[in-house]
């Protein structure tokens, strides 16, 4: 069996909607944006913990793409990087998902560039699930002012999930996102039936 096809098929261990969201690389994204996003993603896999300026243009046309987009560029990476694959295996995989030829070429380039840091990146996580106690947000809305016309109205909010250190009681941050109202409520759906089953689970 050779290396390609050692259980590591790319298919196999990403989601459709990874999949979906990188063919929307190249495509759906124009090749100049697509740049753009693929150099953000990597920002947020490497520094999880830095407070990152938001990149407007990536959202300003087909918000929902990009962030499928930058969710499946992010996922790539980690497995990627967990499956210890070199930038020709990865290209290979690319290449059996049949993506845009631009979104390949950055992909691949960026990950050879960034691999080293992509590897310590992954030991720091180790293998243990993130324990989280704690939650911090804020809302922000783009609204118009004297020198903009243009403005969305549409509230956005960004959501940090930390704990606090035993040793120290510092706060850390483990992850943080933006999401609109409609996708906080279905978050928080998403939550409430956990809870529902768990209690579930607890009583039986």
């Amino acid at each position: 069996m050779d290396a390609v096809d050692s259980g590591t098929d790319s298919e196999n261990l990403l989601s459709d909607t990874v999949i979906a969201g990188l063919r929307n690389l190249g495509s759906v994204l124009s090749p100049s944006l697509t740049k753009t996003l693929i150099a953000n993603s990597l920002k947020l896999t490497l520094h999880p913990d830095a407070i990152i300026a938001p990149v407007p243009e990536i959202y300003a046309t087909n918000a929902a793409s990009a962030k499928q987009s930058e969710y499946g560029v992010v996922t790539l990476y980690a497995v990627a990087t967990k499956h210890g694959w070199d930038s020709l295996h990865l290209r290979q995989q690319l290449e059996s998902l049949n993506l845009h030829a631009t979104a390949i070429e950055e992909l691949t380039r960026v990950y050879e560039d960034n691999r080293k840091d992509l590897v310590l990146r992954q030991l720091q996580l180790g293998h243990n699930y993130p324990h989280i106690t704690d939650v911090q947000w804020r809302i922000a809305c783009d609204v118009k002012s004297s020198t903009s016309d243009s403005s969305t109205g549409v509230p956005n909010f960004y959501i940090n999930l930390g704990n606090y250190r035993q040793s120290s009681g510092e706060r850390e941050t483990i992850v943080e996102f933006m999401c609109n109202a409609e996708e906080l409520q279905s978050l928080i759906n998403r939550l409430k039936e956990i809870e529902r089953h768990c209690h579930q689970v607890a009583i039986t």
